[in-house]
């Protein structure tokens, strides 16, 4: 998504190569390919080895000649093509990181390798926020040249209107508590699920949809239904029209662990004119501001969840304050033209300190 939002943002001035390498992307291919100065490959459908990869990547790069290349996968992939960027002779290349290192041993290790590997194939390291960036400096074993945070960007203002207009359609209906995530491990929906068993007793007519798709739905469709909220939790998988979602929504709940790189879904929540009450880790208070921008509780807490979003509920003056402190906070910070311009101000110092190294 943050690769679709800079080829969007960036369509009217470079020519642009987007390359898919995995099946989950494919499902954006045709958002690409109504773009402009836009050209998509996608990865044969085959799995392919590293071996097989890089020479796949080589051969493309080394046919299109790119000024620059941005990778949009952290770890093994990315070194593969940064390595096959270099044997084609691609002087710019840099890496967006998404998520902190693990915790255990084996898995810090590992990311380790590859950052001092990022470091060997002089590709800096873009990550999502500044809580990614310093853990992976914990890492102690350096980082490339260039690297920091790089703040991820959206369309605050097509978003912004896109949810005005649901909200302004919006029929009479009880309050809606809502979460946009992948359901998976590094998100907390079951903290949100036991939260919101707690707000029914508060608000008996309110509704929590969870928008998103993955491999603990089955999981927590099932423990909706142990916690006898099934009838007023929606489930609603993928969906292409977020903004409208958000608009229709009272509050924005981001319930996730410390393994959160950023949370973009908190900056749409903004931009949308949502109260948000997020789990308070590294990232989430990196994006709210220290909780300027939107309530923190306690990560895993099920009980000080349900007490952020029933004051929310309540307080209709506390849910405009906290859109209002918002609403400045993610256009001074995350939009998609600040986000761009500093992967411009990346790509390009990048390849004016290759050229001087080779001079």
């Amino acid at each position: 998504m943050t690769c679709l939002r800079l080829a969007q943002h960036w369509q009217p001035r470079f020519r642009q190569h987007v390359l898919a390498l995995g099946a989950a992307t494919r499902a954006l291919g045709p958002e690409f390919e109504q773009l402009e100065n836009c050209r998509l490959t996608i990865a044969p459908e085959k799995p392919l080895t590293n071996l097989t990869m890089w020479r796949w990547l080589r051969a493309i790069l080394k046919e299109n000649c790119p000024d620059a290349l941005i990778i949009h996968v952290f770890g093994v992939p990315h070194l593969i093509a940064a390595s096959a960027a270099r044997s084609a002779g691609i002087k710019s290349l840099a890496v967006k990181a998404g998520n902190p290192p693990p915790l255990d041993m084996p898995g810090r290790r590992r990311w380790g390798a590859v950052t001092l590997a990022s470091q060997l194939l002089r590709c800096p390291i873009a990550s999502c926020s500044a809580a990614v960036d310093g853990e992976l400096r914990k890492l102690g074993v350096g980082m490339p040249k260039h690297s920091h945070a790089l703040p991820n960007g959206i369309d605050i203002s097509r978003l912004a209107a896109r949810a005005a207009r649901s909200r302004k359609d919006r029929s009479k209906r009880p309050a809606v508590i809502g979460m946009v995530a992948r359901l998976d491990a590094i998100k907390d929906h079951r903290t949100l699920l036991n939260a919101f068993s707690l707000v029914c007793s508060q608000f008996p007519d309110c509704e929590l949809w969870i928008v998103g798709e993955g491999a603990l739905r089955n999981t927590l469709e099932s423990h909706a239904q142990s916690l006898g909220i099934s009838d007023r939790t929606k489930f609603l998988g993928n969906r292409n029209d977020i903004p409208e979602l958000l608009g229709q929504m009272d509050v924005y709940a981001f319930s996730t662990t410390r393994a959160e790189g950023f949370g973009i879904a908190l900056i749409e929540a903004m931009a949308a004119g949502v109260a948000v009450v997020a789990s308070d880790v590294p990232a989430c208070r990196e994006v709210l501001g220290n909780g300027e921008a939107g309530m923190l509780v306690p990560p895993g807490d099920s009980s000080k969840l349900a007490q952020g979003i029933a004051a929310l509920l309540r307080d209709r003056d506390l849910r405009e304050n906290i859109n209002a402190a918002a609403a400045i906070r993610v256009r001074l910070e995350y939009s998609i033209e600040k986000c761009a311009a500093r992967w411009e101000a990346l790509i390009f110092r990048n390849a004016e300190a290759i050229s001087s190294a080779v001079a």
